[in-house]
């Protein structure tokens, strides 16, 4: 066995503390269903994590060079969706402390970098909208589930509401289809449920219903205009026929 925290590498030299959570998650799993035998590893991964936590926000980090480069959403938004299957206790109050700091309730939406902290988007991330990660938003929405956080539920609905969703006889695709990886990411977000630990309780930070407003006014007035346009040019041309009679 090992003596120090697993850790999964993919450059020499950097650690990315989301994939060991990946990792130990699945030897919780392997415990779970077989014979147990990795608790010892699962133990000392959970101490080391504790005491390597970002300072500056209390969550994992987003990647080690062996220096911290603090927490970010795109790695966040996956560790909340599998620490829980590992310590839900811990993963709650991890969970709560990344709801604060990230999400942001224009939209709502998980922003990249922590409020008060700005940054650019990269290969991870993608391209960033007024400091918003859609990738991490959407895999929030299974972090969320896992969470039992009523957060789940609003961006299940943002996304039908603004992601442009294209309805078969037997499927939904989301931004007419043209971004696959996107319908991927949404399915598994949408479906995901602890397969280890027993539920979580109900998270209490709501959402209010109010989120809809600005959405509509964007989306529905627009449209409006356009009408009311349409109406106005199609009176003109009526008032001008009945008058030529």
């Amino acid at each position: 066995m090992p003596r120090k925290p697993l850790i999964c590498r993919r450059i020499p030299g950097q650690a990315w503390p989301v994939d060991s959570t990946v990792a130990i998650a699945s030897l919780r799993l392997h415990d779970h269903l077989v014979t147990p035998r990795f608790q010892p590893t699962v133990s000392r991964w959970l101490d080391g994590v504790k005491t390597r936590l970002d300072p500056a926000t209390g969550l994992m980090p987003h990647q080690v060079t062996p220096v911290s480069t603090g927490a970010r959403a795109t790695s966040q938004s996956m560790i909340h969706r599998f620490l829980v299957e590992i310590d839900p206790d811990f993963a709650r109050s991890q969970y709560g402390i990344f709801r604060e700091k990230f999400v942001t309730s224009l939209g709502p939406a998980v922003r990249e970098f922590p409020h008060g902290v700005d940054g650019a988007g990269d290969v991870d991330s993608g391209p960033l909208v007024f400091g918003v990660s859609l990738s991490a938003t959407a895999v929030t929405l299974g972090a969320a589930r896992v969470q039992h956080d009523p957060l789940a539920d609003v961006l299940a609905r943002e996304g039908d509401l603004l992601g442009v969703p294209l309805n078969g006889l037997h499927s939904k695709r989301y931004a007419l289809g043209l971004v696959p990886i996107g319908d991927a990411f949404l399915a598994w977000s949408a479906t995901a449920r602890s397969l280890v630990a027993s539920e979580q309780p109900e998270a209490s930070a709501g959402v209010g219903w109010w989120w809809r407003v600005p959405w509509l006014f964007l989306v529905w007035l627009p449209a409006l205009v356009v009408w009311g346009f349409v109406r106005l040019i199609s009176r003109r041309t009526d008032g001008r026929g009945a008058a030529d009679q």
